[in-house]
């Protein structure tokens, strides 16, 4: 008689799996996947945007004053890509995105993620059924 044996998969591995996806995705993955997280938690000032005419209005309105006091009293440079709110609700940009600038520690979120995996689009790769 032949025996198979299944290989079962802990939640420790899991997490693994995602925190190392996450170190290798690059600046737009890592944005999408912080806005993602953002949103499935609730967290929405911690989103980030493109960094242009549409966000402004999107986020301000004809509110000339808002604007100039969220530019003045945050670090705004118009030429960056990437724009989002700081704890004051002035506004910094950015170029480049890392791992370091998600709005979570990245073993939480990957805890998380293996938690709500149908939330996420980018760990398609990884079977999460334990």
């Amino acid at each position: 008689m032949e025996t198979t044996q299944t290989q079962t998969i802990t939640l420790e591995q899991l997490t693994n799996q995602v925190i190392d996806l996450i170190k290798g995705f690059n600046d737009e993955e890592l944005i999408q996947l912080n806005n993602e997280y953002c949103e499935s938690i609730n967290a929405m000032d911690s989103t980030i945007y493109s960094n242009d005419p549409e966000f402004l209005e999107m986020a301000f309105g004809t509110n000339v004053d808002a604007v100039a006091r969220a530019i003045f009293y945050g670090d705004y440079n118009y030429s960056h890509n990437w724009v989002r709110f700081n704890g004051y609700g002035n506004l910094e940009t950015f170029n480049w995105f890392e791992v370091k600038d998600l709005c979570e520690l990245v073993p939480t979120m990957a805890e998380y993620i293996v938690e709500t995996f149908q939330d996420f689009s980018q760990f398609d790769e990884i079977d999460f059924h334990i």
